[in-house]
């Protein structure tokens, strides 16, 4: 009961947002503008501000970064074989597609649900893993959907690789964490104005998330490709949590609380940003879509189930 308790209020505030646009007491433009604000300014700025003041000791390891991206490498890849052979039975352009497919398998809404669950849960101790994972996970996958693509003959919005480094550049997510991340190593001190400007920004950063993330809700309709969808989402909330805990606690032994950090991390429901690389690419864009539906919602029933196992 405690669990649930925990993630209702995140589960209402996401509600509110998806009932504010599908009433229409919020327009798409409003929520657009809304969510501009929350991705480019708030957000970064809470990230930032939290990466630059987060405690990293001995909470770097290679057995860390490993015991979460050897399974995420793994569901990638069996999304993509599932994809490629299953769904679209080994078509000439699938080859896009299946990488695209393998985005929405692995991709996890960190952000959005992950970290307001695991601050409210255990604190500002775990920041400094919870951001560990975060600043390569876009980074990774993004470049390895683009990379992959590109290889397909039949795409013709294929990225090369200045394209692909331009567009990490450019999201504001890795850019806010890589550089708090540098202040942090460096050990520079923030000036108080700066970093209570910072403050102030990011306070409202989880919660406009997730009412964005309701709202966006309200745009997305899971009407076929049931099947592709029920794969991706299988992969996303038990295969990709399950291959964590087994890494993270059997293989690498690593503490209770990173292997709860990590196992809830993989257990989000994909997130957002996988359909806009499928726009982008021009592939799969209603299964991934679906995806990010399906999961969404499914994952109010399979989170507190992985947090059982911890809490």
């Amino acid at each position: 009961m405690s669990i649930i308790s925990i993630i209702m209020p995140l589960i209402l505030v996401a509600l509110l947002g998806f009932f504010c646009a599908k009433s229409q007491w919020l327009n798409r433009a409003q929520i657009d503008a809304l969510s501009k604000f929350t991705f480019y300014l708030s957000i970064p700025a809470f990230l930032f501000y939290q990466m630059a003041q987060a405690n990293f000791t001995e909470q770097i390891s290679p057995a860390l970064f490993a015991a979460f991206y050897l399974p995420v490498l793994c569901c990638y890849c069996i999304a993509w074989l599932s994809h490629y052979f299953l769904i679209e039975r080994k078509k000439t352009s699938s080859t896009a597609g299946s990488a695209v497919f393998s985005l929405g398998a692995s991709y996890s809404n960190t952000v959005i649900i992950g970290l307001p669950i695991l601050l409210t849960l255990f604190g500002e101790q775990v920041l400094g893993i919870i951001f560990l994972i975060i600043t390569f996970h876009s980074v990774l996958l993004f470049t390895l959907t683009s990379a992959i693509s590109s290889f397909s003959a039949n795409e013709e919005n294929s990225f090369n690789g200045k394209e692909i480094i331009k567009q990490n550049v450019k999201n504001p997510l890795v850019v806010s964490i890589s550089t708090g991340l540098v202040v942090n190593l460096l050990g520079i001190e923030l000036p108080s104005i700066l970093a209570d400007g910072l403050m102030l920004m990011g306070k409202p950063a989880i919660t406009l998330a997730l009412f964005i993330l309701g709202a966006s809700l309200a745009y997305y309709h899971v009407r076929d490709k049931l099947f592709a969808i029920g794969i991706a989402s299988l992969t996303k909330l038990v295969l990709l949590p399950a291959l964590v805990l087994l890494t993270s606690q059997v293989l690498f032994q690593l503490s209770p609380l990173s292997v709860t950090v990590l196992v809830i991390l993989s257990a989000c429901p994909t997130g957002v940003n996988a359909y806009l690389i499928a726009k982008t690419h021009q592939q799969e864009q209603q299964t991934v879509a679906g995806t990010v539906v399906m999961t969404t919602l499914l994952s109010m029933i399979t989170i507190p189930l992985w947090l059982f196992l911890f809490v």
